[in-house]
């Protein structure tokens, strides 16, 4: 999974301001942008010994943004790691780490699943999932999201660490 961070944080900008509603005073929006993430911006403790990864000829290993309106917010973080250790031990760690946030969705195969909780907001894996990784796994509802995708990269693991989080109407 190669990250192209600058133009999805285009998309998800001009999705969150179209989603954004303004009065005859305007409208206040603040915008925070940077590329870097760490571990602790998605909420989640560094896995030991990880670093961050860079595809080659890549200046970034991951991105870091905050839009706000009065009535309506969005959070991404976002880093890509290494580490030396295998998959499996990568993601017993994360799975565990995610657990403190609530159930954790495991998208291991093609077959379509979901979290069990009773709402409409509840996560599920997608059909393309896991894709390249060994594993994916989420935590949370829609709104309020963590995720972790774990494959292997040469002797070791390649991880994306994920936090998606919107506040405020999102549905038209």
């Amino acid at each position: 999974m190669k990250m192209h961070i600058a133009p999805c944080l285009v998309a998800v900008v001009s999705l969150a301001v179209s989603a954004c509603s303004a009065d005859d005073k305007g409208m206040d929006v603040q915008l925070k942008l940077t590329d870097e993430a760490s571990a602790a911006d998605v909420g989640l403790p560094m896995y030991p010994g990880a670093k961050p990864y860079k595809d080659p000829g890549e200046s970034r290993s991951g991105a870091n943004l905050g839009l706000s309106t009065g009535s309506f917010g969005l959070k991404v973080a976002a880093a890509e790691l290494e580490s030396s250790d295998r998959p499996d031990k990568v993601a017993a760690f994360y799975k565990k780490a995610l657990a403190r946030y609530g159930e954790v969705l495991e998208c291991t195969d093609a077959a379509s699943k979901t979290s069990s909780a009773e709402s409409e907001d509840r996560l599920t894996c997608d059909p393309h999932e896991p894709g390249d990784h060994e594993v994916v796994y989420k935590v949370g509802v829609k709104d309020h999201q963590r995720i972790v995708a774990i494959k292997s990269h040469g002797n070791g693991s390649r991880f994306a660490l994920v936090h998606v989080d919107v506040r405020g109407e999102t549905k038209r």
